[in-house]
């Protein structure tokens, strides 16, 4: 274990002088920033532990400390992941969800389905949407714990320290993340959930330290079992018990069988390059047929603008392909079967791909505005939505390996109710409450990839919902193009929202004036973390033989590399 992780959990002396000492590596420094908060990319030529990027400074400090620490890629995700459930509550939780993909020790790109489940009995006849009978069961602790068992080198206590101490001595809050939890702390109405989320009945301020003891137990009790608490029987009687009261329809027997699964993984590849990312568990397919078609045609795309507008087109496709309702789990009346999604822009090109590429192809995004009026219309079911969002983070190691790994809870805060005695935020299942079904698996947008370009290899991810896989395949394309991973991160871009087109500020030239001249709704966001277009971390090691990370700028992420 770190040095200075272990003095601060379990060395002698007086417990608050170990606090204090905690403290003082999370304050802001004397000019304000924190501890890596300027670090939004990082390089080292010479690097001999590897890269990290998450969306917090305190999971990127962990992780890069479990790296430092003899760790490889599987423990340093693994305790960036367990820490960010104390670092960003509203967007995490060990009730969480969470999909991941790694390269494992023999070089094979795997996945690990550790998503949510609907409760095994829900009941029949009514609507869920009023009550919280629909809250699935957590998946994200025991997939955590999966990769690093099987993958990892250091014991379990090494990798829950860093998430342990934050939850025990508390942490300053970035700016960013107050602000997420200003818009949406009065939204907790759970009196659990207030109580241990809005200390004096408000949300904490930038800079003030928020401290969560009922985490720390439950990572106590982590470690104390060697496992995840939720497959301890006592424990999950217990819980079960608690949440009953609040219209939780969990059973103990629900919560010690929820074991992940292996999940799929997907492939898309060109000429020098390939994208790896998780199957039908998320919408890697979609990610994928956004990066195959922005690929295809960027040989006639000669202006930023009509590379924005191609991947707009893009995204709307392969929306429109996806075999299940947007926002449910509903397939589709006559759905394309997966295994056909990835060969629509091969030769025959599909039909509904057909008029995209020729469009693109033939005269350039912007220059028919006919066609293009009737291609950029928004699917019937992409309407106004609550905004949501997700967690990401990415890791390379000295031998090269990667992880690539999503978390969730739902909107913020997820269902906004939290257990009384750990305080454990329960996640909200979004696509239960439109499509419910007794022992169903949550389908999230999330698409946690691979990416190899010559020699370079990333690991790429994003959070923000339905704006993830568009997000990704932007900076995806960036890459493609010869931008530098943080160049990548950091480019305007569009995205959907609803079906309103969101544009940085700083988007190309012209675009706004095409997509107005075809009735497009457009707004314009700035770098912040309440309207983004994805927030996308990455780690890799590029062609020059470089560890690089970068953390997206509109979120309280950093990125180290050494």
């Amino acid at each position: 274990m770190n040095n200075t992780l272990n003095h601060l959990l379990f060395g002698k002396g007086d417990p608050a002088d170990r606090r204090t000492a905690w403290l003082q590596c999370s304050k802001p420094t004397q000019t304000g920033a924190w501890p890596g908060q300027q670090q939004r990319c990082a390089r080292a030529r010479d690097g001999k532990y590897g890269a990290i990027a998450t969306g917090s400074p305190f999971a990127t400090d962990a992780g890069m400390a479990i790296l430092r620490d003899g760790g490889n890629a599987a423990d340093a995700s693994a305790a960036a992941a367990m820490t960010m459930m104390v670092a960003d509550p509203p967007n995490c939780s060990p009730a969480g969800r969470t999909q991941i993909i790694y390269e494992a020790m023999d070089g094979t790109a795997r996945a690990i389905d550790g998503t949510t489940v609907a409760p095994s009995h829900l009941p029949s006849g009514r609507s869920l949407l009023d009550d919280q009978h629909a809250i699935p069961v957590p998946g994200a602790v025991r997939a955590i714990l999966q990769l690093q068992s099987t993958e990892g080198r250091l014991p379990l206590a090494s990798i829950v320290a860093p998430a342990l101490a934050l939850a025990r001595y508390g942490f300053d809050v970035p700016e960013n993340l107050a602000r997420i939890w200003r818009w949406r702390g009065p939204e907790l109405k759970d009196p659990d959930a207030r109580r241990w989320y809005l200390p004096q009945g408000a949300a904490p301020l930038a800079g003030t330290c928020f401290r969560h003891p009922g985490l720390a137990r439950f990572f106590e009790l982590m470690i104390d079992l060697g496992g995840d608490p939720f497959a301890d029987a006592d424990f999950a009687h217990d819980i079960c018990s608690r949440l009953s009261t609040k219209g939780v329809l969990w059973q103990p027997n629900d919560l010690r069988a929820a074991d992940p699964l292996q999940g799929e993984v997907i492939t898309f590849a060109n000429d020098g390059w390939r994208i790896t990312s998780v199957g039908r568990q998320g919408w890697g397919h979609t990610l994928l047929q956004i990066v195959a078609l922005n690929s295809r045609v960027a040989p006639y795309l000669h202006r930023p603008m009509d590379a924005e507008l191609a991947h707009l087109l893009a995204i709307l496709r392969a929306f429109d392909d996806r075999p299940e309702e947007l926002r449910s789990l509903k397939p589709k009346s006559d759905p394309i079967p997966w295994e056909e999604l990835l060969t629509r822009l091969e030769e025959p090109v599909a039909p509904e791909w057909h008029e995209l590429v020729a469009l693109i192809e033939d005269q350039g995004a912007a220059r028919d505005v006919a066609r293009l009026s009737r291609l950029l219309t928004p699917p019937a079911n992409l309407g106004d939505a609550e905004e949501r969002d997700t967690t990401h983070l990415a890791v390379i190691d000295a031998d090269g390996r990667r992880v690539s790994l999503t978390q969730s809870i739902g909107p913020h805060f997820g269902a906004r109710v939290a257990d009384p005695d750990y305080g454990i935020l329960l996640a909200h299942s979004y696509r239960m409450t439109a499509f419910p079904e007794p022992g169903a698996r949550d389908v999230t947008e999330q698409c946690p990839s691979l990416l190899d370009i010559g020699s370079a290899r990333y690991a790429l991810g994003g959070a923000g919902s339905e704006r993830i896989p568009g997000g990704v395949a932007a900076v995806v394309r960036g890459l493609l193009n010869g931008l530098d991973l943080a160049d990548a991160v950091a480019a305007p871009r569009a995205n959907w929202v609803g079906d309103l087109v969101r544009l940085h500020v700083d988007a190309p030239e012209g675009l706004e004036d095409v997509l107005a001249s075809v009735g497009m709704n457009i707004v314009f966001t700035g770098r912040g973390p309440v309207d983004h277009l994805g927030i996308v971390q990455g780690a890799g090691r590029d062609a020059a033989g470089d560890y690089i990370a970068a953390a997206d700028p509109a979120y309280a992420g950093t990125a180290l590399a050494g």
